[in-house]
C-alpha cells in the first residue's frame, strides 16, 4: 500500500491593519479671540469693581442725629468715614452713643440714662427698658480731643490737653447770653447767619444759665440764650436790636448736674471741668472712692465686669481691690456745637468698640 504523503501547505494569512490618525486641532481661547479693545475694556471694567468693593470695605457713609457737629458737617448731617482708621487728636468720629444701650419704647427719644438723673429712681422704676444692642444702636459724630492715656480739661470753654490750650475750630458755636431790645424779623436773621435752632433758649438748664446775668440787666429786658461762632456773635454786637452779648461761662463753681461725672462735690459744668485721664488699654488705675466715680461705667459696661462699692471698699467681681486695669481704649469727644449735649462732657469716654470710623473731611 502506497504510504501517501500529504503535503501540508501552510498559508499564511496577511492581515494589512489600516491606522487611522486623527489630528485635534485645539481652539483657541476665548481671551485669545477677543480683540485688543475689548481686552482693554474688560480689564478697566474688572479693575472698577474690584477698586469699587475695596471702597465699600473701607468707606461707609453716614447720617448723624445729633446737632453736636452743627455748622461744620453739611447740613444734611451726612459723611463718608474710613472704618480702618485709627482717631488722632482733632479727627470727628463717627459713633455709636454710649447712652443708647437702653431705651425706653415709649419715649424713644430720650435718654434713658439722663432722663434718670433729672427725674431720679421714681421715672428709672417707671421704665420699661429694653436692651439695644451695639450694631442696632443710632449714630453720632463729634471731635476728638483726648486719645487714650491723655490728661482733659476745660477751663472757662477752653479745652485743654496734657496741659496745652487746644485750638477750637472756627466754626464752633458757643452759647451766648443776649439781651434783645425789640424782636427781629427773620430775613434779618438770614442776613446775619442766624437760624431758629441757634435760639436755643429752650434747652434744658437755660433758667439757670440766664439767672446768672439776670441781675445785670434791667428787669424788663429781653433775655435769650443764642448758639453762635465767634463770627456771627461779632455781627451781631454791630447790630442796633442787641443792646448786650456774652459768651456764656459758667463759674467755677456751679455744679451742673447734667455733666458727668454727675456728682455734686465736684463742681463740674459745660465750661470748667477736670482735669481727667482718659483710659488707655493695659493701664493700670488707682481705684478709690474718687476714682471709681469716673471709671465705674468704663470697668462695668464696657468692660463687662460687676462692681460694687462700699465706701472706701470696691469689690470687681466679687474680689476686693484698689487697682484695676484696662481691657480697651477711650477716647474723649466734644462736639463742634458747644450748647449739644451728645459728648463725653454728658456721657463720659467713648469706648474704642463704638468707633464706627473716622470721618472724611
Amino acid at each position: 500500500m502506497a504510504e501517501k504523503k500529504e503535503k501540508v501547505v501552510k498559508t499564511t494569512k496577511t492581515v494589512t491593519t489600516t491606522t487611522t490618525t486623527t489630528t485635534t486641532v485645539k481652539k483657541q481661547s476665548w481671551w485669545k479671540s477677543l480683540k485688543k479693545g475689548a481686552k482693554t475694556a474688560l480689564i478697566l471694567g474688572a479693575t472698577v469693581v474690584v477698586i469699587a468693593g475695596v471702597l465699600l470695605i473701607i468707606f461707609g457713609r453716614a447720617k448723624s442725629i445729633s446737632s453736636s457737629m452743627e455748622n461744620t458737617i453739611a447740613k444734611d448731617g451726612k459723611v463718608f468715614f474710613n472704618r480702618f482708621a485709627s482717631p488722632s487728636q482733632g479727627d470727628i468720629v463717627v459713633f455709636r452713643h454710649p447712652e443708647t444701650d437702653s431705651v425706653v419704647p415709649s419715649a424713644p427719644d430720650k435718654n434713658y440714662y439722663k432722663m434718670c438723673r433729672m427725674y431720679g429712681p421714681a421715672w428709672c422704676s417707671k421704665s420699661d427698658v429694653v436692651t439695644q444692642k451695639l450694631r442696632k444702636r443710632p449714630i453720632y459724630l463729634s471731635r476728638v480731643y483726648g486719645t487714650p492715656g491723655s490728661i482733659i480739661e476745660i477751663k472757662d470753654n477752653e479745652v485743654y490737653v496734657n496741659n496745652q490750650k487746644v485750638a477750637a475750630p472756627e466754626s464752633t458755636k458757643y452759647p451766648y447770653f443776649v439781651v434783645n431790645e425789640r424782636l427781629m424779623s427773620n430775613k434779618t436773621l438770614d442776613s446775619l447767619g442766624i437760624k431758629k435752632e441757634d435760639m436755643s433758649g429752650e434747652e434744658d438748664y437755660a433758667e439757670t444759665y440766664l439767672s446768672i446775668y439776670r441781675e445785670k440787666v434791667a428787669a424788663n429786658a429781653g433775655l435769650a440764650i443764642y448758639c453762635l461762632n465767634d463770627n456771627s456773635a461779632s455781627k451781631l454786637e454791630k447790630h442796633s436790636v442787641f443792646s448786650r452779648i456774652e459768651k456764656i461761662v459758667l463759674p467755677k463753681d456751679l455744679f451742673e448736674p447734667t455733666v458727668f461725672p454727675y456728682q455734686e462735690k465736684k463742681h463740674w459744668n459745660q465750661s470748667n471741668l477736670g482735669p481727667v485721664m482718659v483710659p488707655q488699654k493695659g493701664k493700670i488705675l488707682k481705684l478709690n472712692s474718687n476714682t471709681i466715680a469716673l471709671y465705674r461705667r468704663c470697668i462695668e459696661a464696657y468692660e463687662n465686669n460687676k462692681v460694687e462699692v462700699n465706701g472706701d471698699v470696691i469689690l470687681i467681681n466679687g474680689q476686693q481691690t484698689d487697682s484695676y486695669k484696662f481691657k480697651r481704649d477711650y477716647y474723649y469727644v466734644i462736639g463742634d456745637n458747644r450748647s449739644s449735649k451728645d459728648d463725653s462732657r454728658y456721657f463720659g469716654f467713648l469706648p474704642d468698640n463704638h468707633i464706627v470710623g473716622v470721618a472724611c473731611e
